[in-house]
C-alpha cells in the first residue's frame, strides 16, 4: 500500500493536523503535507518527496509535545504513529516509534521483563525516548534513552541506516537525548529491557497547602536517604476523583512508588514517608498499597489531561531548602486553575555515557497550567514560564520532556559541550538543513 499523503487543502488534512496534537491548544502552524507512514519505506519516500519539493521535514510519533513542536509551517510532517510493531525475540526487543509504553510492558510481562516507559499510558515511545525518557523506575535503571542500544534511522539523504555503540555511534549518541533537535527519523528502537520486580507498591498522602514549607523541607532531606527503587513525587493539585476535578482548594499529594524483589523491602522503603513532621496534618492516607503495572499506568493517566489547553515549563535544580522553599512556596500557592498543577520529583545523579542527554539535577520541578476557554489564553499561558524565569538563578536547566522553548528560548537543555557536538553532527548528517530542529522563540 502506498503511503498516504495529505496536502494542505485536501479532505482530511485539517483533521489529521489537529488530531496529531494532543494539547487542545492547537498551534496556528500548517504543514505543507502530512504523510501517514506505515513502514520504514514510507518514511524514506516522505523524506525524498520533501527533498524533491524543497520542503523541510519534521516527525511525529505520539503527539504529546506540549508545544506541538512537530507541527511546522510549510514542512512535510511525517507521522510515524503507525509504526507500532513490537518484536521480542529471546532477549532482544525492538519497537516502532508509535508503540505506547503500556502496550510494550504488557507484552514483556510474561517474560518477567519491564522497560522504563512514560508514566502516562498514552505516551508513544518515539519522542519520549529521544528526549531522554523519564518514566517508571527510571531513578533506578536510568533515563529510558540509556536503555536504547540501537536505532534505525532515515537520514536526510533518504537512506535507512542502523546505529549502535560501534556502527554510526554518533547517531546513537544524538538519539539519546537530542529530543526534537534530532536530525533524522527513527523508524525502530532496539531496547535493553530489565528484570521485572516481584513487589510493586505505592503510598499516597494528601496534605493541606498551608504546610507546603514543612513538606518540601522534609522531602529535600528525605530524598537523599531513599533507595534508587523509590520514585518520590509531590503534586500541587486540586483534588480529583477518578480523574475528574472535584470541588476544593489545591492540596499537596505526596506519593511514592517502589519496585523491589520482596514486599518486605517495599514496605521498609515506604515507611520513610511516615517520617514527615506534619504527618498528623495529612487529610488522607493510603500507604503500602499493592500495585500492578496497569495500576501504575492508571495512576499516571488519572489527571485531567485531554480536552484542556496546556502551557508548561520546568527546571532541574540542586538547590537546598533555604534557597528553594521561598520560590517554591509562591509557585505552589499560585496554581491558577483546577486543572493546573505543580510537579516535584526526586532524582539522583547517574552516569550518562555516550548520550546527548546532559542536564539533570537532584530535584525536578514542572509547572503545568491547564484551562478550557480560549479567551483565557493570555491569562494562563505564561504562568509556568514566568515562575521558571524567576527561579532561573537556582536552575541547572530544563528537561526536554516538558520544554517550552517557544516561550523561553534561552533555557538551557544540553551542556555547552553537548550542544556544540550536536550541531557539528547536524552539519555532518544533515548539511542542507532538511530536518527542522528545536522550536525556539516561534521559529
Amino acid at each position: 500500500m502506498a503511503m498516504r499523503v495529505l496536502w494542505r487543502g485536501d479532505d482530511g488534512y485539517e483533521r489529521a493536523r489537529r488530531d496529531g496534537v494532543w494539547n487542545a491548544l492547537k498551534p496556528q502552524r500548517f504543514p505543507a503535507a502530512i504523510v501517514q507512514a506505515r513502514t520504514a519505506q514510507d518514511v524514506i519516500d516522505a523524506v525524498l518527496l520533501a527533498r524533491e519539493r524543497g520542503l523541510k521535514v519534521k516527525a511525529r510519533s505520539g503527539g504529546h509535545s506540549w508545544t506541538s513542536s512537530s507541527i511546522r509551517e510549510d514542512a512535510v510532517l511525517v507521522d510515524v504513529g503507525g509504526l507500532d510493531e513490537v518484536q521480542i525475540k529471546g532477549s532482544a526487543t525492538s519497537v516502532g516509534p508509535g508503540v505506547h509504553g503500556v502496550d510494550l510492558n504488557r507484552k514483556l510481562e510474561s517474560r518477567g521483563l519491564i522497560f522504563p516507559t512514560g508514566h502516562c499510558p498514552t505516551v508513544a515511545l518515539g519522542g519520549y525516548l529521544l528526549q531522554g525518557g523519564w518514566g517508571w523506575n527510571s531513578p533506578h535503571v536510568g533515563p529510558a534513552c540509556m536503555s536504547v542500544i540501537g536505532v534505525e534511522v532515515v537520514t536526510a539523504g533518504g537512506q535507512l541506516v542502523y546505529a549502535d555503540e560501534t556502527a554510526n555511534a554518533d547517531l546513537l549518541w544524538a538519539a539519546r537525548g537530542a529530543g526534537p533537535g534530532f536530525f533524522g527519523v527513527v523508524t525502530r528502537f532496539h531496547l535493553r529491557c530489565h528484570p521485572r520486580a516481584a513487589s510493586i507498591m505505592a503510598s499516597i498522602y494528601v496534605y493541606p497547602m498551608e504546610v507546603v514549607d514543612d513538606v518540601v523541607r522534609w522531602a529535600l532531606v528525605l530524598q537523599e536517604e531513599l533507595p534508587s527503587q523509590v520514585e518520590f513525587v509531590i503534586l500541587g493539585t486540586t483534588p480529583r476523583e477518578g480523574g475528574t476535578v472535584v470541588d476544593g482548594p489545591p492540596a499537596l499529594v505526596v506519593a511514592a512508588t517502589v519496585m523491589f524483589d520482596s514486599d518486605e523491602e517495599s514496605v521498609a522503603a515506604l515507611k520513610l514517608l511516615e517520617t514527615c513532621p506534619v504527618l498528623d496534618r495529612a487529610v488522607a492516607r493510603d500507604p503500602y498499597k499493592r500495585m500492578s503495572l496497569d495500576d501504575l499506568y492508571e495512576l499516571g493517566g488519572s489527571g485531567p489531561v485531554t480536552g484542556f489547553r496546556w502551557a508548561v515549563d520546568n527546571m532541574w535544580t540542586d538547590a537546598g531548602a533555604d534557597e528553594l522553599i521561598p520560590g517554591l512556596r509562591d509557585l505552589f500557592l499560585t496554581i491558577p486553575t483546577p486543572a493546573s498543577q505543580v510537579f516535584w520529583m526526586r532524582w539522583r545523579e547517574q552516569e550518562l555515557p555516550n548520550a546527548a542527554l546532559s542536564v539533570t539535577g537532584k530535584t525536578y520541578i514542572g509547572a503545568y497550567s491547564g484551562w478550557s476557554d480560549p479567551a483565557d489564553d493570555s491569562k494562563y499561558m505564561y504562568w509556568g514560564r514566568d515562575h521558571m524565569r524567576r527561579l532561573e538563578p537556582l536552575s541547572n536547566g530544563i528537561q526536554l520532556a516538558d520544554e517550552n522553548l517557544e516561550a523561553r528560548p534561552e533555557a538551557r537543555f544540553l551542556s555547552d559541550e553537548n550542544r556544540e557536538r550536536l550541531e557539528q553532527l547536524r552539519a555532518k548528517w544533515d548539511p542542507d538543513g532538511l530536518f527542522h530542529s528545536y522550536l525556539m522563540g516561534g521559529r
